[in-house]
C-alpha cells in the first residue's frame, strides 16, 4: 500500500482567485489546529504509564506527525509566508 496520492491540475472554471485564497487559507487553519491537537496528545502520552520504551515511540511518532503537518502548512503557505493564489 503506497500513502502517495497522485494529484492532477485541478482546473475550476469560473473560480475567483479569491475563492481559492479562501480555500487554502481555511485549510491551513484546519492544519494548524490539527498541529495544536498533536502537540496536547504527545504531552499526554509523555504522562502514560507503561514500558519507558513504548512511551517515547510513541511520542516520537506524534512529533513526526506534527512535523509532517508543519511541513504541509509551510507548503500550502510558500514557506509560511501567506501568497494568495
Amino acid at each position: 500500500m503506497s500513502n502517495v496520492i497522485p494529484l492532477a491540475p485541478r482546473l475550476k472554471p469560473g473560480r475567483s482567485a479569491h475563492a481559492d485564497a479562501e480555500e487554502r487559507a481555511a485549510l491551513a487553519a484546519d492544519l494548524i489546529e490539527l498541529i495544536e491537537r498533536v502537540r496536547e496528545l504527545t504531552e499526554h502520552v509523555a504522562d502514560l504509564p507503561g514500558p519507558p520504551l513504548q512511551i517515547q515511540q510513541t511520542a516520537q511518532q506524534l512529533l513526526d506527525a506534527g512535523t509532517a503537518l508543519e511541513r504541509a502548512v509551510d507548503s500550502l503557505t510558500e514557506g509560511g509566508e501567506w501568497v494568495p493564489f
